[in-house]
């Protein structure tokens, strides 16, 4: 599954990855996102690409948890392209709900099974490997292709286990997370040559915590390093 990504974050994204601060202040609404946050970079470009909003026009909530439709919002923007349902596969999702056809696009992608076969799971928090996955399913095709001869990605799949809670990881995020831990470089095959990157996911203090939920800051984050891997794919 891909998309071509708006022209405006396009632009944006030609500030080179991951030595993130650029020196330009990009105009944000936001009271609760300053120039020198952390996560300034990450939320002023997923923001201005309209990937992601705030909870209210002034206030984006960084250090708030993510809940599971946010999460499926998110993927709604990056690769939907407007589709719109007329039935839904949930008991707890409401035609006309803002996130009605995110989560129905999200389920009927595979990206998410939802938390029962009934129950999509609105106003659940998501956890950092639920949102993982999610993303996984989401590029799949293009990180893994079916033709290995296209495999573009270096990954160690060992990296992983460096985290003192690799035990923790629930069976079915274990790919995604050996995946998004291990991600080293990409190796584009037309020029031969190496893109290092950081691994979307890095843990804090050696620790991963999976089963933690996953805050807007953080979300913000992991977004635009994926955004980032799939413009060479």
């Amino acid at each position: 599954m891909k998309r071509i990504i708006s022209t405006a974050l396009a632009v944006i994204m030609l500030i080179p990855a991951f030595g993130l601060i650029s020196g330009a202040v990009i105009h944000l609404p936001f009271r609760d996102v300053r120039y020198g946050d952390w996560y300034y970079d990450t939320v002023s470009r997923v923001y201005n690409a309209g990937i992601m909003k705030g909870v209210s026009a002034t206030k984006f909530d960084p250090n708030g948890l993510m809940t599971r439709e946010q999460a499926a919002m998110i993927f709604y923007n990056l690769e939907a392209e407007g589709e719109r349902y007329s039935n839904y596969s949930f008991k707890d999702i409401k035609a006309g709900a803002w996130y009605a056809d995110a989560v129905e696009f999200c389920y009927r992608h595979g990206i998410t099974k939802g938390i029962s076969t009934e129950y999509f799971g609105v106003g659940r928090y998501i956890t950092r490997q639920d949102m993982i996955t999610m993303i996984y399913r989401l590029y799949r095709s293009d990180w893994a292709p079916a033709d290995k001869s296209k495999q573009q990605l270096y990954i160690s799949k060992d990296a992983v286990k460096h985290f003192k809670d690799y035990s923790d990881i629930a069976p079915y995020a274990l790919e995604a997370m050996r995946f998004s831990s291990g991600v080293c470089m990409i190796i584009t095959l037309d020029h031969g040559a190496h893109i290092n990157l950081t691994p979307i996911i890095q843990g804090n203090n050696g620790y991963v915590k999976p089963r933690s939920y996953c805050t807007r800051a953080e979300m913000a984050t992991i977004i635009y390093k994926t955004w980032y891997i799939n413009q060479f794919l």
